[in-house]
């Protein structure tokens, strides 16, 4: 059985990509993709993982929910995050300290193209917050050959 958009993966195989190609796979995923899963811990250490809209503006991942949102609520808690784009053929997770900000404190470029990845324009609605995630850690990977070593960002900074 041939899983859809297989096309588009590489096929499986030992070989390892080097961790520029790795880096330059993540940020060609994070210019280009517009859907992630967050995950979030509660006050009781139950995760939290629900789908959002997102863009990338060059430093971090910038995603737009209510206030009243399990994820808003977590992540103001702890000020971290895990995300996951991908799936089990080409999976990216990044970790990060993620911060809760008010719509007038995110540039207006970046609400833009997130109104129109989500067809919600947070500075719109008064109950929206935005969620702005600066990597820490980044994993990649599309091959059980890369599963030793998935690390393309570790403290911040991208591997060479």
């Amino acid at each position: 059985m041939i899983c859809p958009g297989a096309a588009r993966h590489p096929p499986p195989g030992p070989s390892r990509r080097a961790p520029e190609p790795n880096a330059a796979h993540v940020l060609q995923r994070l210019q280009s993709d517009d859907k992630l899963w967050i995950a979030t811990a509660s006050s009781d250490g139950s995760a939290h993982l629900v789908p959002f809209s997102f863009v990338w503006d060059g430093d971090r991942v910038t995603m737009a929910t209510r206030r009243d949102n399990p994820a808003a609520r977590n992540a103001a808690r702890t000020g971290k995050a895990r995300l996951a784009l991908g799936n089990f053929g080409d999976v990216v997770l990044i970790d990060g300290s993620v911060s809760v900000v008010r719509p007038d404190q995110v540039d207006g470029s970046v609400a833009d193209r997130l109104a129109r990845a989500s067809a919600i324009d947070g500075r719109r609605a008064p109950s929206f917050v935005y969620l702005q995630l600066v990597p820490r850690r980044i994993q990649a990977w599309w091959s059980s050959g890369e599963l030793a070593n998935p690390t393309v960002m570790r403290d911040g900074e991208w591997l060479s």
